[in-house]
């Protein structure tokens, strides 16, 4: 069966959210629908012109960008139903890269179709604001984040991912982090050796199990009494 915008799975989460029926039929009819794209895979590059809004359907990515020393800085986790490019929409180009954390597929709405498509239907750009405000309260809890001790990061991390993979319906106990330990050493600002020493802890703790990427949450009222110290 084709997945389209009125099957999808995280039609909730995404750009049909709050659309008619009829509406969601239109968006369909310029939607655009990719091949599948592997690890490592780049979705757009730092200056690459706008092409259009994307939408993740399976698997993850990350968005970063490169300082005036070339230093690679995360700024977001993607998972499912979560969109990219909304920064590049003032001046037709991307001021960030995207990458495949492992199998991934999207949709896009093209760029020369925004404009046209939000006239049609005011709700779609009600939608679009709603995800670009999502986008800017993730960068603000970003900021929050890094001015916390080290296990407060970590708890703060987990918590949040485990909260974004119940609301796509996935479960919030056992899911992939995405990041290997480096990654979110980049992404929180902590040490590769602190964030590997404090996993473990966690884990020693029994507050979680790691295997990989790969983490099981058996405490979660003891992550978020933590996240709330202080």
């Amino acid at each position: 069966m084709e997945v389209t915008c009125t099957n999808c799975g995280f039609g909730s989460a995404c750009l049909p959210r709050g659309l008619t029926q009829g509406e969601i039929e239109q968006l369909e009819h310029i939607v655009q629908r990719r091949k599948v794209l592997h690890k490592g895979d780049v979705l757009f590059r730092s200056g690459d012109p706008f092409r259009g809004l994307i939408a993740i359907k399976s698997g993850m990515a990350k968005l970063t960008y490169q300082d005036d020393q070339s230093q690679e800085h995360i700024l977001a986790l993607l998972l499912p139903g979560e969109i990219l490019g909304f920064d590049a929409l003032s001046h037709n180009a991307y001021h960030c890269s995207a990458q495949a954390l492992d199998t991934l597929s999207y949709c896009a709405l093209p760029a020369r179709q925004i404009s046209p498509i939000c006239t049609k239907i005011p709700t779609l750009f009600h939608e679009m604001l709603r995800h670009a405000s999502d986008v800017i309260g993730i960068q603000r809890k970003q900021m929050v984040f890094i001015k916390k001790p080290a296990d407060q990061r970590l708890a703060g991390f987990l918590l949040d991912l485990s909260r974004r993979y119940e609301a796509r319906g996935f479960s919030g106990e056992t899911f992939s982090m995405g990041l290997t330990r480096k990654e979110i050493g980049n992404y929180l600002d902590l040490a590769l050796a602190t964030v590997s020493r404090t996993l473990k802890r966690f884990e020693k703790t029994g507050w979680i199990e790691l295997q990989g990427k790969w983490v099981r949450i058996f405490d979660r009222p003891a992550l978020e009494c933590l996240l709330a110290e202080g």
